[in-house]
């Protein structure tokens, strides 16, 4: 166990390491640098990729598994994630390890001027490699049912195309419903007058991470064009967010951000360099993410709380406003183009659609030259808008440029299970919304770390869930929480 805690704590400096270049390639990089970074991942691929399929570390692997019954908790924790993580990388070539690294840096910059130059036919070919690459990816680690599965069991252990299928038929009708009876445009209007100084943006974005616990001595904020957080150990989380002087989005995006990163932060120590230290899956992930940006973060009592402060920050924009104004105004429906920027109730929605085309482009019934059309079809069909431009439509997430496929399901496995966590928390909290308007979020945080966060991996995501509330994922109390918001 020694010598495999020592692997470990390597593998996982390295995997920091590339993190870090990963970072910087979004948020500090020259743009003439993107070259150079490209063949820097492809190299730190390869040592990666060796030492993670390295025999020796099977063996260490496999005697561990053999001592399992006399191992604690948190050791057997350890061999079962490092086991996964050795079968997964010993399926997949060193050569096609390398290849797949130096794609995804190429394809990022081609994506940003894409999406500037509203120029989908420029990303295409780089997207058709992507596509074709993860299919063979899904070939060399195996599945059951359909490709897509194997690419989904990388963020979400045990998650399969059929699972994720049964949630959004859960919520396709009455999410749809939903909308229909609140009415496009229920709310106020999200556009402000007097448009913001980023400078100010930014400062009260830093103060909102600070209230709900982000330690600024143990991470930093920063500007990129896609709001993202990172980790490269407990002592250093990245997050970064984008600032619009016309936008209101900035808070909740910070907000959001914050919530991966508090998970980060609250990690135990004792599971410090191995892989045990990171959360647990991305849908967990980001259960955490969106309790504390919407459930929390779009609140009345939080803004009871925080109100007064935004006034001040910006009088401008806010000095005349009311609170029940400025309520109406962030929990808006207003189905439209842009994920990021959606409503509580059209949000899964627009995951829906890019879950459709995904399985459709590693299935083969859709290509990619056809992919530009299908989505503005079905942005008609389930939303009800039209898109005025592939920036605006099928350019406008980063996920495929990153050769991220299977990922954006994991958006809405967060969304259902911050819903149902949160109503865990309620049941202990019983004047949870007090707690809020207090400003006590200490509380709420602690409560989380105990349950989730301290935790990091040692837990598979579906038994933690288990453990926290009680019973596998249940769509039924987003859908509960949903009615009751906004019904």
């Amino acid at each position: 166990m020694e010598n495999l805690r020592t692997l470990a704590a390597e593998l996982c400096d390295l995997h920091h390491v590339m993190a870090l270049m990963q970072w910087d390639q979004e948020v500090m990089l020259p743009v003439r640098g993107s070259a150079e970074r490209a063949q820097q991942f492809a190299t730190m691929s390869g040592i990666i990729h060796r030492k993670e399929v390295d025999p020796a570390l099977g063996e260490l692997i496999s005697k561990a598994e053999f001592r399992g019954d006399s191992l604690s908790v948190i050791d057997l924790a350890l061999v079962r994630k490092m086991r996964r993580n050795f079968d997964q990388s010993t399926k997949l070539p060193e050569e096609f390890v390398v290849e797949f690294s130096t794609l995804t840096s190429q394809a990022l910059p081609v994506w940003v001027a894409a999406r500037k130059n509203n120029d989908f036919a420029s990303f295409a070919p780089l997207l058709t490699k992507m596509v074709a690459m993860s299919r063979q990816q899904a070939d060399y680690l195996g599945y059951e049912e359909e490709p897509y599965d194997a690419l989904l069991d990388l963020y979400e252990e045990g998650l399969t195309a059929a699972r994720v299928r049964e949630c959004f038929d859960a919520l396709r009708e009455p999410l749809r419903k939903m909308i229909a009876q609140v009415g496009s445009g229920h709310g106020g209007d999200d556009g402000v007058g007097e448009p913001f100084i980023v400078e100010e943006q930014i400062r009260f974005a830093d103060q909102l991470l600070a209230k709900i616990g982000f330690d600024f001595e143990r991470g930093r904020q920063d500007r990129s064009a896609h709001p993202f957080s990172t980790g490269l150990g407990g002592c250093d989380q990245r997050v970064t967010n984008r600032y619009n002087p016309q936008s209101i989005e900035f808070i909740f995006s910070a907000l959001h951000e914050g919530g991966h990163a508090l998970y980060e932060q609250n990690v135990g120590v004792d599971l410090a360099r191995t892989p045990l230290a990171s959360g647990v899956s991305l849908g967990i992930h980001e259960s955490q993410s969106r309790l504390w940006e919407n459930i929390i973060g779009r609140s009345a009592p939080f803004w009871q709380h925080c109100f007064s402060s935004l006034r001040e920050s910006f009088p401008a924009q806010f000095g005349n406003l009311a609170l029940g104004d400025f309520m109406k105004i962030i929990n808006g429906v207003h189905p439209g183009l842009i994920r990021v920027e959606a409503d509580e109730l059209s949000y899964n929605l627009h995951v829906l659609i890019r879950f459709e085309l995904e399985t459709a482009l590693l299935d083969g019934s859709l290509q990619v030259a056809d992919l530009p059309a299908a989505w503005n079809e079905r942005y008609r069909d389930y939303l009800g808008v039209t898109v005025p431009s592939d920036s605006d439509g099928v350019l406008q997430d980063i996920h495929w440029a990153h050769g991220s496929f299977g990922y954006f399901p994991t958006y809405t496995i967060g969304n259902l299970a911050s819903a149902q966590i949160w109503h865990a928390y309620c049941l202990f909290d019983l004047d949870h919304e007090a707690t809020i308007a207090h400003g006590d979020f200490g509380k709420i945080r602690q409560w989380l770390s105990q349950q989730i966060y301290q935790h990091g991996s040692v837990y598979p995501p579906h038994e933690l869930l288990l453990r926290v509330t009680g019973e596998e994922l249940n769509p039924d109390y987003f859908l509960r929480y949903l009615e009751k918001k906004f019904l």
